[in-house]
């Protein structure tokens, strides 16, 4: 699960107790910044190991952007570099612990432009990928993805859903 990011160490953010349903923990945590959402990101960021698929959903305008942002500072990929990539659809970021590739399905019509992006090359590479507009892939690719919806609350304030596969433990090397 995702560490909550605290302004201050002493105060604990606002969040809701975390839930479980059909193989997915899930926690909501709310966010009145861009800083704040970036955070959350990079706090998911750090559990991640790679062959990820990290959906971010939500209206335009909710933080996608800067929620993806967050996870590749988190991996350790220049904040500089990351940017919407609505006109090139996919993007990839190395320099970090991962590669990352950040897609983004705003422009895409249906599922047989999405077969043209090469998402399974992707989600086979062993790279982090992260699809903003993540509703719109099929849910062949996502019944295992870790899932972000923003929400608006009001002025300046968020609500974030993150959903996260429960993962079996695996056996570390010496363990019998």
């Amino acid at each position: 699960m995702v560490d909550t990011p605290r302004a201050d160490a002493s105060e604990p953010r606002n969040q809701l107790p975390a839930t479980s349903e059909r193989g997915h923990n899930s926690r909501t945590v709310f966010s009145l910044s861009d800083e704040e959402t970036q955070e959350y990101g990079r706090a998911l960021a750090r559990g991640l190991t790679g062959g990820e698929l990290v959906l971010l959903e939500g209206d335009l305008g909710l933080g996608k952007t800067v929620f993806a942002r967050g996870v590749a500072t988190g991996l350790g990929i220049p904040a500089e570099d990351v940017n919407s990539p609505s006109f090139t659809l996919v993007q990839e970021y190395g320099g970090g612990r991962l590669v990352m590739y950040h897609v983004d399905l705003y422009r895409i019509e249906g599922v047989e432009e999405i077969a043209t992006l090469g998402i399974e090359d992707l989600l086979s590479s062993g790279a982090v990928t992260v699809v903003e507009w993540g509703e719109r892939l099929p849910s062949y690719y996502t019944e295992d993805a870790i899932r972000i919806r923003l929400h608006d609350v009001s002025e300046g304030c968020r609500r974030i859903e993150i959903s996260q596969p429960v993962r079996a433990e695996q056996p570390r090397r010496g363990d019998a």
